[in-house]
């Protein structure tokens, strides 16, 4: 098969086609390089100039030059929603920071990853919803200039567009922002009327922000990501019946807006066991599935493959929390082969890590995970 371009293989691949080769994703939330360090090592390694100027968009998470997108083959652009001009960040002391939502996130020395050091909507009461300062998803600066960039992307380049970035997490992850993991769990079983209406006033905030950003960029991109952790690495954070009960409503909804605004394909990210869940999602009409954390109860390729591959496209697979620390590049690439052999039968598959790729990765395994999808990813696979 003649080499097609990145829009186009992406495009087939998630249609369940064959394409050249299976694409290559670099740059989302889940599987971006996560430290400057880390970043800076691999640039080096690639005899790339280092970029003292290194964007970041959540939590460390590099965005990441267009020599590296190129570099690691990648076949995707992202296209990230603007912070609000009306919110300025505030640091509270050396380590921490508040956020568009009042929350305070610290980062203790040495560490790569922030956690809320409290929050903000203290007891489980109506009035404290009503008197929480909502942020606005109708302001106009989070979308300034976005349809231009768009544009110019889609007819410049021939990158898949991904929209994301929205507001980085999903409706149950944001209530236990404001309110706590334990909290919000607690609130599901004990305190339903709060519950549901907190989870009401977000999934109003989301859909409203989904239009905008999509009114914005939604002609123009191939892929949505929206990220909702439900799951953890031994399975489900809360029952089945409790996500259809207070959850599923609140992503059908926001689900609907997003196919209203777009033709493109919807991306769920959830880490960990998600597998309790897929019924739901492609229920929902999601038809991509992103971290897809193999190492996680439930989640063997094969079976996901077998079950759900008419029906869902995988986005990940890559273990990055024991196998890419520990392995050499050829058992790297070995474990590219297998994956691939696995979820790019008849399509259906866009290859990258399963999540951050983390500073104990060598820059060495980097190339080799990229250069291997290139060179065991061509169609017909073997």
């Amino acid at each position: 098969m003649k080499a097609l371009s990145s829009r186009e293989r992406f495009t087939l691949a998630l249609n369940h086609q064959e394409p050249d080769r299976v694409p290559i994703d670099l740059g989302s939330i889940a599987s971006t390089i996560r430290t400057v360090d880390a970043y800076d090592r691999l640039k080096v390694y690639l005899g790339l100039a280092v970029d003292k100027k290194i964007r970041h968009f959540a939590d460390e998470h590099i965005i990441p030059d267009e020599e590296i997108i190129k570099a690691l083959h990648a076949d995707t652009w992202y296209l990230r929603m603007n912070p609000p001009k009306s919110w300025k960040r505030e640091r509270l002391d050396a380590n921490t920071v508040a956020d568009e939502w009042s929350v305070p996130w610290t980062k203790a020395p040495g560490s790569y990853y922030t956690f809320p050091a409290s929050h903000p909507i203290k007891t489980p009461a109506l009035e404290e919803i009503e008197k929480f300062p909502w942020p606005d998803p109708n302001e106009p600066s989070r979308f300034e200039g976005l349809r231009k960039k768009a544009q110019q992307l889609f007819r410049e380049t021939d990158y898949a567009l991904v929209a994301e970035g929205v507001t980085g997490v999903g409706v149950f992850d944001m209530t236990w922002h404001l309110r706590g993991m334990e909290n919000i769990l607690l609130d599901m079983l004990l305190h339903p009327d709060f519950t549901e209406a907190l989870f009401g006033r977000l999934t109003d905030y989301y859909s409203a922000l989904y239009k905008n950003y999509l009114q914005a960029v939604g002609d123009y991109i191939q892929m949505v990501i929206y990220y909702e952790d439900v799951s953890g690495q031994d399975g489900p954070l809360m029952s089945p019946q409790l996500y259809r009960k207070y959850i599923k409503p609140c992503h059908r909804r926001i689900f609907r807006t997003i196919k209203e605004y777009t033709q493109a394909k919807l991306c769920v990210h959830t880490c960990g066991s998600a597998y309790a869940f897929l019924d739901d999602y492609v229920d929902l009409g999601v038809e991509v599935i992103n971290p897809v954390q193999i190492s996680a109860r439930d989640m063997d390729p094969h079976r996901l493959k077998q079950k759900y591959g008419s029906a869902l496209s995988f986005h990940g697979a890559i273990d990055t929390q024991r196998f890419l620390p520990r392995a050499t590049p050829s058992e790297v690439a070995e474990e590219v082969r297998r994956i691939i052999g696995i979820l790019g039968r008849g399509g259906g598959y866009l290859f990258t890590s399963c999540h951050s790729i983390q500073p104990d990765v060598s820059p060495e395994n980097i190339v080799a995970l990229f250069d291997s999808a290139v060179k065991y990813g061509k169609y017909p696979l073997p």
